[in-house]
């Protein structure tokens, strides 16, 4: 039986670009490792009319409802009142919230006598139950709707995914038995989405009728994810392996790794299983690259560290970059990309290197070079793989972004090219 979730966000700071909606993204997760399907992602203001009009769409899509939002003490916090609204009651005080509520605020140092509106958290709509928000003062609703089910969380991302882990995830375990859902992803590079499609035309086509293939490209790769739907999870997971197997006959030869993560994490396994260690040079990346590497828990293990190069002179002095080059060259070539990359190399002791120079803008660079030129260099000491690019219609941030995945993904490519 396929148990489908709508997940519901509430708050005017999500539709005006304010914040981020990443509570969705890792409730979708969790539901997903339980074999319950989100069907549909749905944010709205913070207005009664649309809230209601919400539970009602979810209800009448899905089995579950999940909301973030609007549980707040605030005059903008109305997900209480709308979900009264919607099942035709009244709020009722629960003792134990308020009792709650009073106890965070004593561990909190708040001595003061709780004002109206803390005091209004304590009040829930009386078809509903409460689990206890042991992280905030806002409790969680859960609503039994004939065979269908509303639960309301606090949108403070750490009280959300507390509750999730701990309370939602166990109840919902507990209360529906749904079908498995297996996912894995295997990293591609070298080869564009849609030659790609064509290679394995056939052999998609053929993929049994419980087993989905996604395309999820970016700039510099592909990830190829596999879903397996069934009620056998070693059974979804053995299937999975054979027909990556089957893949591997056809396109193997642009397969970089048999358990796509990110590029900094599949980076990270190589070099662990091969015993190699890594440092970076980082001009135009400012030290993104690094701030990557070192986000995967034991990369202390192969990541020794960096040398942000933002000025020339430190290209120079701390890189021994040659200063004739870089009046010949420009800061932004091949040339010194690559002393970089071996300057780093040289100063850390490192087996490999990763190096960055380019032009991230707004503005030109100072020796003129046009916003987006960017050469990564990949050394070793004894081979080098040099690659410009050339991004001139992203932002800065995007770009930063996916320079430093380029660097990643090129390093791949050189580790598993030189230590096969």
């Amino acid at each position: 039986m396929k148990i489908k979730a709508t997940l519901l966000t509430i708050g005017d700071e999500i539709l005006i670009g304010q914040i981020v909606d990443t509570n969705s993204a890792f409730i979708a997760k969790q539901l997903n490792s339980i074999g319950i399907e989100v069907e549909e992602i749905i944010s709205v203001q913070d207005e009664m009319k649309h809230i209601i009009e919400a539970f009602e769409r979810g209800i009448a899509k899905s089995t579950i409802v999940i909301v973030t939002g609007g549980l707040g003490p605030t005059k903008d916090d109305k997900t209480k009142a709308a979900l009264c609204q919607f099942l035709n009651c009244e709020l009722i005080l629960e003792p134990k919230i308020l009792e709650n509520i009073i106890q965070l605020f004593q561990v909190r140092g708040y001595t003061k006598e709780l004002n109206s509106l803390n005091q209004d958290q304590a009040l829930i709509p009386e078809k509903s139950t409460f689990i206890q928000n042991k992280y905030g003062t806002a409790p969680c609703l859960w609503t039994s709707i004939n065979d269908k089910l509303i639960i309301n969380l606090p949108g403070v991302p750490f009280e959300m995914k507390g509750l999730m882990r701990d309370e939602i995830i166990p109840s919902l375990q507990q209360k529906y038995q749904s079908e498995i859902i297996v996912h894995r992803d295997i990293l591609i590079s070298g080869i564009p989405e849609s030659d790609l499609a064509i290679l394995i035309e056939d052999w998609e086509n053929n993929l049994p009728q419980h087993i989905h293939l996604a395309y999820l490209p970016n700039r510099t790769s592909i990830d190829l994810r596999f879903s397996a739907f069934g009620t056998n999870k070693e059974f979804l997971q053995d299937e999975i392996q054979y027909q990556i197997n089957q893949f591997k006959l056809i396109a193997g030869d642009y397969l970089i790794s048999e358990n796509s993560g990110s590029a900094q994490q599949v980076l990270g396994d190589i070099l662990k299983e091969k015993g190699l260690t890594i440092s970076t040079a980082e001009s135009c990346t400012g030290g993104n690259i690094a701030s990557l590497i070192t986000s995967i828990s034991g990369s202390s293990a192969y990541y020794f560290g960096t040398i942000v190069s933002y000025d020339t002179s430190v290209k120079v002095k701390m890189l021994n970059v040659n200063q004739n080059d870089i009046d010949k060259f420009s800061v932004v070539s091949e040339q010194v990309v690559e002393q970089m990359a071996k300057g780093v190399r040289n100063q850390l002791n490192t087996t490999i290197s990763i190096a960055t120079t380019g032009v991230a803008g707004p503005n030109k660079g100072e020796d003129g070079k046009e916003i987006g030129t960017v050469w990564v260099s990949i050394t070793n000491g004894n081979s080098t793989l040099n690659k410009k690019y050339f991004y001139p219609y992203l932002d800065r941030e995007d770009f930063i972004k996916i320079v430093s995945n380029n660097a990643l993904n090129l390093a791949i490519q050189f580790v598993k090219e030189k230590y096969n």
